[in-house]
């Protein structure tokens, strides 16, 4: 299991595995959720991911953590915590700070932060790595998100409607790469989480991942497709949220060649 081909993967049903909302600028301070999920390979889980958001009536507040655990440790052992923050609008998510750190097998830790005034994203790495092989244009960055908020616009429904109720995606610069994030709606169907954390219709989406410039991973062969990845998307009641609901991920897969990786919901709270 490459971590050369993980990561990417990871992140396109990750991205939506997070769990927000949006708070129109009338909605009352205070709303935090926590969601917390397992990565599994083949049901033998090698990882956990968690985030909590809080959200007040002008902005967001958020941060995660990714760390991998059992026997995959052994030849994959990665860490990653990041935060965010920014506006809230009623048809736009504005960031205005992105931070994260990441540890890799070797301990070695990597700091990237991209801040977005005017704008204009400016990456800051610690140590620096070499962003001229694979370069991002100052045009491909316009109109980017940062991951975390990425999440934050793909979940709070900004850009859904009823034809496709998972939303258009977004558009994604992490300081080294700009991809995109996209969902195609399938239809509803009844899900139970055997952990018993969630049951009831969610809404199956296809997800797909078209990454625009910047340092390459490869997932798969040049020339051939990515593996299908979907998500089964959750109405969840939250009298503070817009709608009086938050809209959660409770499952996310991928068949691979060598096997099917899986992201399931194991802890729900919702505060306010």
């Amino acid at each position: 299991m490459p971590e050369i081909r993980l990561r990417p993967i990871l992140f396109a049903i990750l991205a939506a595995g997070c769990a927000t909302t949006a708070l129109a600028e009338s909605q009352p301070a205070g709303n935090t959720l926590n969601v917390g999920y397992t990565i599994a390979f083949w049901d033998i889980p090698f990882g956990q991911t968690s985030y909590e958001g809080k959200f007040a009536a002008d902005g967001y507040d958020a941060k995660s953590h990714f760390e991998t655990s059992g026997i995959v440790s052994l030849f994959w052992n990665s860490k990653i915590d990041a935060t965010a923050n920014g506006a809230i609008h009623a048809h736009e998510i504005a960031p205005v700070l992105y931070d994260s750190y990441s540890q890799d097998h070797s301990s070695k830790m990597q700091r990237v932060k991209v801040s977005f005034a005017n704008d204009d994203p400016t990456t800051f790495a610690d140590p620096p790595y070499n962003t001229t092989k694979y370069p991002v244009s100052e045009e491909q960055k316009k109109g980017a998100l940062d991951p975390m908020s990425a999440i934050t616009q793909i979940l709070t429904g900004i850009k859904a409607d009823e034809k496709n109720p998972c939303g258009s995606g977004a558009q994604i610069f992490d300081g080294r790469r700009r991809y995109d994030v996209s969902f195609s709606y399938l239809k509803d169907e009844p899900v139970k989480l055997a952990n018993g954390v969630w049951s009831g219709t969610a809404h199956l989406c296809q997800a797909h991942y078209n990454q625009i410039a910047g340092y390459k991973q490869k997932i798969v062969k040049e020339g051939k497709a990515l593996p299908a990845m979907y998500i089964d998307f959750a109405d969840v009641p939250a009298p503070g949220a817009p709608d009086g609901h938050f809209v959660v991920a409770v499952k996310m897969w991928s068949a691979l060649s060598w096997g099917t990786v899986s992201v399931t919901l194991t802890e729900l709270r919702v505060n306010k």
